[in-house]
């Protein structure tokens, strides 16, 4: 049994039987666990099982040059840190008639807009997508999560606790990406959100709400002892007449006196004629 030729030629067989896409660290885990046969070469297979990881790059980085310059019909592909096999897009009218498969679904501009949306700016919530789109995006969003592209990925802090979107592993299978952070090359004017930052201000605003709540607390507390102290003063009385009306008053009591005082002499007038009149 020959031996192979290099760890790309290994690299390189490996990525084609696979039926799901393989990591550099699941490579290298594969090509270590072969030990050499009876009459095999020992030396050679302890070089392939003793290669590290940047060996394993090399290999990967030698395979995707050598099928871009022969030019056989597939290349190489990294997305989501794993890598696999695809054919070229050029040929795809002819891979689907040999298998017999219908053009695949395009998405819409909503739905692409939306997915971009998500793609730079997540995690976010449904409300948010809405604030920048100015539309519902019920509809693109059932779409996108119907094709596995964007997913649930959590609660945000904000009150109510809505979902917070964001993009799927098949997301960066199907446009090809390594990982988000290829975004930002695509078009330098969109950069991607930071998730710890979008966090904090999750965190502040439901800080800012529990502030709020509790100054309202304190203002209905301080108002219920309003009007439970008006309550206890019910029954004393205060005298909340305007000045100007005490001053009537006191001129009305002061009128009231003299009248008695002259009906009081008016009186005494009378007796004393009445007893002279009997002398």
């Amino acid at each position: 049994m020959p031996l192979p030729s290099s760890l790309q030629e290994i690299v390189g067989s490996l990525l084609f039987a696979s039926e799901v896409p393989l990591t550099a660290a699941e490579l290298r885990d594969a090509i270590r666990a072969v030990e050499a046969e009876e009459g095999e070469n020992r030396e050679v297979m302890d070089v392939y099982r003793t290669c590290t990881s940047k060996e394993i790059d090399a290999a990967l980085r030698g395979l995707e040059k050598a099928l871009e310059v022969g030019g056989v019909g597939f290349k190489l592909v990294c997305a989501g840190g794993a890598y696999r096999l695809q054919t070229v897009p050029s040929c795809g009218r002819y891979v689907r008639a040999m298998l017999k498969m219908d053009r695949p679904s395009r998405l819409g501009r909503a739905s692409l807009e939306t997915l971009a949306i998500v793609a730079y700016r997540q995690p976010l919530t449904k409300s948010e997508i809405e604030d920048i789109r100015g539309v519902d995006v019920t509809a693109n969003l059932k779409t996108l999560m119907d094709m596995q592209l964007i997913r649930l990925v959590g609660k945000s802090e904000l009150p109510g606790h809505p979902f917070l979107y964001g993009t799927t592993p098949l997301f960066l299978e199907h446009f090809g990406l390594a990982s988000l952070q290829q975004l930002n090359e695509l078009d330098p004017t969109l950069q991607r959100s930071n998730p710890k930052k979008k966090a904090e201000q999750y965190k502040k605003v439901e800080k800012k709400v529990e502030e709020v709540e509790e100054v309202e607390d304190v203002e209905e507390v301080e108002e219920v002892e309003k009007v439970e102290k008006v309550e206890d003063e019910e029954d004393v009385f205060i005298d909340d007449t305007p000045d100007e009306f005490d001053d009537e008053d006191d001129e009305d009591e002061e009128e009231d006196n003299e009248e008695d005082g002259d009906a009081e002499e008016a009186d005494d007038a009378d007796g004393a004629d009445g007893d002279a009149e009997r002398m």
